[in-house]
């Protein structure tokens, strides 16, 4: 380090930090929670299917714990989706846990949640919003 240099503390990932996603749609909850193994494979697909469908199309390098913190949702399912807008939630919002884009799902990490429909589209839009 030269004489009159100045030196910065590491920066940690800002709380305006923000991930954008595209996922599939996910299965109803209505199926995720009857003891039904068809539909448990299902869901299993579903997980394999959106990791794939990141690795395809995500940000580059898929981000991990950016957000540490509080946060908040934005979730846009399409129109076309044959569901009760409601029942897409969960396995989104655990989706997310499980693969370590936030940390957790409980108070003190999710703050907000917004969702709704959206036009007709193959993929839900999922965007990922640290707050303070």
């Amino acid at each position: 380090m030269t004489a009159g240099a100045t030196t910065y503390p590491a920066i940690a990932p800002s709380p305006a930090v923000h991930i954008c996603l595209d996922l599939p749609v996910p299965p109803s909850v209505n199926r995720l929670r009857r003891i039904d193994w068809a539909n448990h494979k299902k869901h299993k697909q579903w997980k394999l299917h959106a990791d794939l469908h990141i690795t395809a199309y995500g940000p580059r390098p898929p981000p991990r714990r950016m957000i540490k913190g509080p946060f908040e949702l934005h979730i846009v399912i399409p129109a076309n989706a044959r569901a009760d807008l409601d029942n897409f939630c969960k396995a989104l919002i655990d989706y997310l846990v499980s693969r370590e884009f936030v940390g957790g799902d409980g108070y003190g990490h999710l703050r907000r949640l917004i969702f709704e429909w959206g036009p007709p589209d193959p993929a839900c839009h999922v965007t990922i919003t640290g707050v303070r």
